[in-house]
C-alpha cells in the first residue's frame, strides 16, 4: 500500500509499524485528517516496541516458572516503636529530605462523580476534597519544619488537565505553585493472542495505563527523579489519593526507614479477614526476598492458613504507603517484572475480509510499584493502626465507601478529643482540620495550648447542630 507521507515523523512511525508487523494499524492512514495523523504518529512514537515484546515473551514463563516458597515477613510492630526512630525522621523532614508522591490517576467515577478522584469532597462537615485535605497537611509540615516541601502528583492522560485546573481553581489551597509538581502515568499497548497492536477506531492504538510501577518510570522520564536528587531530596512519601486519614509525614515510618538503612519500607495493618484485597508480605524462602503478593494471585489455601497460635499465617497487609529511596528509584524501574490480564476490548477485527469493530480478546500489560521490594538490598514493614491510617475512598456503599470513610475520620477525630479529657457525644459529628493538627500526634501537642478555645467550640456545637468542626 502507499502512503501519503508529509514529513519524516510521518516516515518514522510508518516504517516502525511495518518492520513490527503492526502495519494493520496504517490500514485508514490515506483516509484520516491531519489532526488524525498527528495523533497516531504521536501513539507510535510513544510505544516502546522492543519492551512491548520482551513483556510478551516473558508473560508465559512467569505464569510457569514460579518456583517460590513463602513465609510470612516480619515487621516493625506498633510497640516496638521508639523515639531514637522518631528524631531521625524528623531531622530528615527538618533538612528538606523528604518529598511527597501521591498517585492520582483514577476517576471519581465509581462514586458518581465523574472528576479526578482527588476533587471528591470527602471531609466530615466541610466536604473538603481530598486534595485540598492533602495540600493542607503538606501546609502544616511545611510551617512546623519550616520547610518548602515539593509534591508530585501523579495524573492520567485522562485527568491531567482536569487535575491542574482543580489546583488552580482553587489557588493550589495555599501552596507554593512551584512546589506542587504534576506529571502523567505512561501508557502501554495491548496486545492481540500473536501479540500485534489492537486499532482502537480508525486513528487511535488501544493503550492503557501501566499500572503504579510505571509511576516511577514516569518520574525518571520526566526530569523529576533528577531535580529531586539535585535539590538533595533523598527520600519520598507514596501514598495513595484515596486514603484522607494517612499519616504523610510520620517521623517514626520515615525515621525506621532511614536507620535501617532500607531502599523501600512499606506500612501494613492487621487484617480484618483472610481474603481482605490487601496485598500480603512475605519473603521468599528460595532467594531470601521480600515481596507483596497481590490478594488476587493468593491461593485459597495460602489466604485461609492458620499459624500454630490459630491466628492467620499471613496476617499483614500493605496499604499502599511506602518510602523510597529517591536513588533507589533511579535505578530499579527498568528492571520491574510485567502482569498480565486477558480481558475483552473493542477493537478492529484485521482478521476477516472487511475489518470492523468488534469485540477482541486482548493481552493487558502493568507493573506494581511493590515490585521493587525484591529488588532493595533491604526492603522493611512497618506496623500502623487501621483505625489511624486507613479508611480508604473506592466504592459508593458498601465496603470502602463514602459511608465508611467519613464515618473512620469522624471516629477518629472522636478518639482524639475523648483521649485528651474532652467530653464529646458519640454521635457527634466531627471534623479537625490538617491546619490544627495533621495526626495525633500533633493534636496531642496542640490541644494543651487550646483547650479552652476546643472546650468552646465543642459546647456551641453540640448546643447547635452536633456538628463539631475545630481549625
Amino acid at each position: 500500500m502507499n502512503y501519503t507521507i508529509r514529513n519524516e515523523s510521518d516516515s518514522i512511525a510508518i516504517e516502525k509499524m511495518i518492520s513490527s508487523n503492526n502495519e494493520h494499524i496504517l490500514f485508514y492512514w490515506n483516509e484520516l485528517s491531519d489532526i488524525e495523523k498527528d495523533s497516531l504518529v504521536h501513539t507510535i512514537h510513544s510505544i516502546d516496541l522492543e519492551l512491548v515484546e520482551k513483556y510478551f515473551n516473558v508473560m508465559n514463563d512467569q505464569e510457569n516458572n514460579n518456583n517460590s516458597v513463602y513465609t510470612p515477613a516480619q515487621s516493625l510492630s506498633i510497640d516496638e516503636r521508639n523515639t531514637t526512630y522518631k528524631h531521625a525522621g524528623i531531622n530528615a523532614l527538618q533538612s528538606g529530605e523528604v518529598a511527597f508522591l501521591t498517585v492520582a490517576g483514577g476517576q471519581a467515577s465509581r462514586l458518581g462523580f465523574e472528576q479526578p478522584k482527588g476533587c471528591f469532597g470527602i471531609s466530615p462537615i466541610k466536604k473538603h476534597s481530598l486534595f485540598r485535605i492533602f495540600a493542607e497537611k503538606i501546609l502544616f509540615y511545611s510551617n512546623h519544619y519550616k520547610q518548602s516541601f515539593q509534591w508530585y502528583i501523579m495524573t492520567s492522560e485522562d485527568n491531567y488537565t482536569d487535575t491542574i485546573n482543580f489546583f488552580i481553581t482553587h489557588n493550589y489551597f495555599g501552596l507554593k505553585t512551584d512546589n506542587v509538581h504534576f506529571f502523567k502515568q505512561g501508557m502501554l499497548p495491548s496486545l492481540t493472542a500473536d501479540g500485534r497492536l489492537i486499532l482502537k477506531n480508525k486513528s487511535t492504538i488501544f493503550m492503557n495505563p501501566d499500572g503504579h510501577g510505571g509511576i516511577l518510570t514516569a518520574l525518571n522520564k520526566s526530569g523529576l527523579t533528577d531535580s529531586m536528587i539535585e535539590n538533595k531530596i533523598k527520600y519520598l512519601s507514596y501514598f495513595q489519593v484515596d486514603n484522607p486519614v494517612l499519616n504523610m509525614a510520620d517521623p517514626y515510618f520515615i525515621g525506621y526507614h532511614i536507620l535501617n538503612q532500607s531502599q523501600v519500607t512499606t506500612k501494613v495493618i492487621k487484617k480484618a479477614y483472610p481474603d481482605e484485597k490487601l496485598g500480603t508480605i512475605v519473603k521468599d524462602t528460595v532467594t531470601g526476598t521480600h515481596q507483596i503478593i497481590e490478594y488476587s494471585d493468593m491461593t485459597p489455601e495460602m489466604m485461609n492458613e492458620k499459624d500454630n497460635s490459630g491466628r492467620i499465617k499471613y496476617l499483614m497487609g500493605s496499604i499502599g504507603i511506602h518510602i523510597f529511596n529517591v536513588n533507589f528509584i533511579k535505578e530499579i524501574t527498568k528492571r520491574l517484572p510485567v502482569h498480565c490480564a486477558n480481558k475483552k476490548i473493542n477493537g478492529i477485527d484485521f482478521t476477516v475480509d472487511i475489518p470492523s469493530e468488534t469485540s477482541l480478546s486482548a493481552t493487558k500489560f502493568e507493573t506494581f510499584v511493590f515490585d521493587t521490594i525484591p529488588f532493595a538490598h533491604n526492603a522493611t514493614f512497618f506496623e500502623t493502626l487501621r483505625t489511624e491510617e486507613f479508611f480508604p475512598l473506592k466504592n459508593t456503599t458498601g465496603l470502602d465507601s463514602i459511608e465508611t470513610t467519613i464515618e473512620g475520620q469522624i471516629k477518629l477525630y472522636q478518639s482524639w478529643l475523648k483521649d485528651n479529657g474532652f467530653t464529646v457525644n458519640d454521635t457527634a459529628i466531627i471534623e479537625i482540620s490538617p491546619l490544627f493538627a495533621p495526626d495525633r500526634e500533633f493534636f496531642n501537642n496542640e490541644v494543651n495550648l487550646k483547650k479552652a478555645d476546643i472546650v468552646k467550640v465543642i459546647n456551641l456545637s453540640e448546643a447547635a447542630d452536633g456538628k463539631i468542626y475545630i481549625n
